[in-house]
């Protein structure tokens, strides 16, 4: 059963995530497996970063000339967001928005990264998500996703539903070509000691949790 985590409480420090007293995904950097396809050619503006956050992998991409829609659901992660491009004159953007009912955007964004998010979007809005990023999506477009692979569970006792790779693409298939779909890891700041049941820990000490990395083009 899925855990439903009040994401605008995680970011005002009023509720914690997987028992660590900061926002343990907030890692201050895009994840590195993602980071790791910009040279690749996976990305092409618009960008829409969906889900995301403090606006980490918005902020990279468009530093490197992309430009970048962020939407996330919790208002104090886009208020973050914001307050980091003060000063810097950067093709990003950053809204509050429903990503399971989104509106406005159709046909717009010629690529899609989700670093994390289709986990935590609650199991009967899943489908509504996808339809949302298909239809605001170029038909050249190609959709990026990392998630956590179902081996997380030993790290995160609750908390976002954990996918097979069969899963995963079960669920994308309808509108997407998938191109790539391998075992990965996503960076946490959780409890060092998680690491022995994680796939260890990298360089900075963070927590690499099993996940899933898929690449994928429209249909």
């Amino acid at each position: 059963m899925q855990h439903e985590t009040d994401f605008d409480a995680v970011y005002q420090g009023r509720e914690s995530a997987q028992n660590v007293p900061w926002v343990p995904w907030n890692i201050g950097e895009p994840q590195p497996k993602l980071a790791e396809l910009e040279p690749q050619g996976v990305f092409r503006s618009d960008v829409l970063d969906a889900g995301c956050g403090v606006g980490v992998t918005s902020l990279f991409l468009a530093r490197l000339g992309y430009t970048v829609v962020g939407l996330d659901s919790a208002p104090s992660a886009i208020a973050a967001a914001e307050q980091a491009t003060e000063g810097h004159d950067l093709p990003v953007t950053f809204d509050v928005a429903d990503l399971t009912t989104l509106q406005g955007y159709e046909g717009r964004f010629r690529a899609v990264v989700d670093s994390g998010t289709i986990p935590a979007v609650p199991d009967d809005k899943r489908a509504d998500y996808l339809v949302c990023l298909a239809r605001s999506t170029t038909d050249d477009a190609t959709l990026s996703i990392l998630t956590f692979a179902r081996d997380a569970r030993s790290v995160m006792p609750k908390g976002p539903t954990l996918f097979s790779a069969d899963e995963l693409a079960t669920l994308v298939e309808k509108d997407w070509e998938i191109d790539r779909l391998e075992p990965s890891s996503i960076a946490a700041r959780l409890a060092p000691e998680l690491g022995d049941k994680a796939l260890g820990t990298d360089e900075k000490g963070r927590v690499l949790v099993p996940a899933l990395l898929l690449v994928a083009h429209k249909r």
